[in-house]
C-alpha cells in the first residue's frame, strides 16, 4: 500500500504515428511499474484515443480541450508527415492542444520523426504546414527529432525521467501537485466502488461509446455525470483504492479498495 500524487500526461499527435503513440504509452507505464511505489508519483496517460467521449453540445476539439487538455500537467506531442485536421482557430487539433497548453505556462515535449516515408504516403500540403509549425515552435519551445523508433524510446525515457525529477522539486510541486486524500468518499466514488464489488472479478469498465460512456452495463450520456465519474475515478486512483489497466479503460480493486468496500 502506498499513497501517491497523480499527474496527467496528454499524448498529442495526428493519426499517422500509431507506433510512436504506443511507444510513449508503454514508456510511461514502464516508469510507473518501476518507480511509482518508491517515488510516490503516478503518471496517468490521457489522449483522444484513450478517454475522449462525444459531446453533442460543442465542437469536437472544444470537447477534447474541456475533457482532457485542461487536466493535463504535461503534453507529449509527436509528428511525422501529417499535421492533422484544422480547427476553428488553429492549423490542426494537435497544434491547438500544444499551444493552449503552453499558454497556461505548462511544459510540452515535442518530437518530430525523420523516419522514411513511401512516396505514395506523402501529403505535400500537410508536410508544408508541419514544416511551418516546426519553424514557428522553434522560437517558443525546445523540440527533439528522431530517425528510428529505438531512438524515440531512448528520448522518451530520458524525458519521462526529467518530468519525474521536476515533479519532485518544490517549485514544480507547488504548481501541479495534487495532494492525496484518503478521507471520506464522495457519492460518485461510493457508487463506483459498489459497482465493482458487485462483479465477480471486482472490475469496472469505463469505455467510450456513441453518445456517452459505458460503465459496467450502463450507458451514461449526461455530460455532468460523466465529468463527475471521471473525477471520482481519478480520486480513487490517487487514494490507491483502484488501479487502471494499461489502456485506462478497465479498473480493478486494490487491497485497500477491498477494505473500503467492506465498510460501504
Amino acid at each position: 500500500m502506498f499513497n501517491a500524487n497523480c499527474y496527467n500526461i496528454m499524448i498529442v499527435s495526428p493519426s499517422d504515428v500509431v507506433d510512436e503513440r504506443k511507444i510513449i504509452k508503454e514508456a510511461i507505464y514502464h516508469w510507473n511499474e518501476i518507480n511509482s511505489n518508491k517515488r510516490k508519483i503516478v503518471l496517468l496517460v490521457s489522449g483522444w484515443d484513450i478517454n475522449a467521449h462525444p459531446d453533442s453540445g460543442c465542437h469536437p476539439q472544444t470537447s477534447l480541450n474541456q475533457q482532457i487538455l485542461k487536466e493535463a500537467d504535461f503534453v507529449i506531442a509527436v509528428f511525422w508527415n501529417k499535421i492533422g485536421t484544422p480547427t476553428e482557430e488553429y492549423p490542426s487539433g494537435s497544434i491547438e492542444e500544444i499551444m493552449r497548453h503552453m499558454e497556461e505556462g505548462k511544459k510540452a515535449f515535442i518530437y518530430f520523426s525523420n523516419l522514411p516515408i513511401r512516396r505514395n504516403q506523402i501529403d505535400e500540403e500537410q508536410s508544408k504546414k508541419l514544416d511551418a509549425f516546426k519553424e514557428k515552435i522553434r522560437k517558443q519551445a525546445f523540440y527533439k527529432e528522431f530517425s528510428t523508433l529505438e531512438e524515440l524510446k531512448s528520448i522518451i525515457n530520458d524525458d519521462i525521467q526529467l518530468i519525474s525529477n521536476e515533479l519532485e522539486s518544490p517549485s514544480q510541486a507547488q504548481s501541479v501537485n495534487r495532494p492525496t486524500n484518503s478521507g471520506k468518499l464522495s457519492d460518485y466514488e461510493t457508487q463506483l466502488l459498489k459497482l465493482m464489488n458487485q462483479k465477480n472479478d471486482h472490475s469496472l469498465q469505463w469505455v467510450s461509446t456513441f453518445g456517452g460512456k459505458y460503465i459496467n452495463g450502463t450507458i451514461v450520456q449526461d455530460m455532468r455525470q460523466i465529468a463527475e465519474y471521471e473525477r471520482a475515478l481519478k480520486s480513487l486512483v490517487r487514494k490507491n483504492l483502484i488501479k487502471p489497466n494499461r489502456d485506462g479503460n478497465i479498473f480493478s480493486l486494490t487491497a485497500d479498495g477491498f477494505d473500503a468496500c467492506e465498510s460501504l
